[in-house]
């Protein structure tokens, strides 16, 4: 699956869940398939957090 840049995903994607994500280009006005997230925030991280310390000593 490829990573899209979020400055190119439509607006209403941008707040949905789902990895089906338009291009920008594409005008919608309602999805029958949107997801809200459950959560507010400006950025998705999808970055595993680090259980264990990486350091040593």
């Amino acid at each position: 699956m490829t990573e899209k840049n979020p400055e190119e995903i439509n607006k209403l994607c941008l707040r949905c869940i789902r990895q089906c994500k338009q291009p920008e280009s594409i005008v919608m006005l309602d999805c029958p398939r949107f997801q809200p997230r459950p959560f507010k925030s400006e950025k998705l991280k999808f970055e595993q957090l680090d259980l264990f310390d990486k350091r040593e000593g």
